[in-house]
């Protein structure tokens, strides 16, 4: 079954994630569909689904799959990395 979540990859220790973490939440709060948060580095569950993704995000992280990363499931497309603005969640989120 196909989802439309917008999802937020972190990694609990990721200090880049800690920088777009309060970006992330305040743009979720404006949404209609709120950003499900999934730590990826404590948890192989979570680890597993963003490498599902691994492609669309390798893409969009330059070539590695790495975190922070955001992924859309209804246009499957994401984003990557700590100089994502509020602005760009937005756009990407209501595409």
């Amino acid at each position: 079954m196909a989802n439309d979540r917008l999802i937020f990859f972190w990694g609990r220790e990721c200090p880049h994630c800690a920088k777009l973490h309060p970006i992330v939440t305040e743009a979720s709060s404006e949404l209609e569909t709120p950003i499900t948060e999934l730590e990826v580095w404590h948890s192989e569950e979570n680890a597993k689904l963003m490498r599902s993704y691994g492609d669309v995000i390798k893409k969009a992280c330059g070539g590695s799959l790495g975190v922070p990363a955001l992924y859309n499931e209804r246009t499957k497309k994401a984003l990557c990395g700590m100089r994502v603005t509020k602005e760009d969640i937005l756009k990407w989120a209501r595409e």
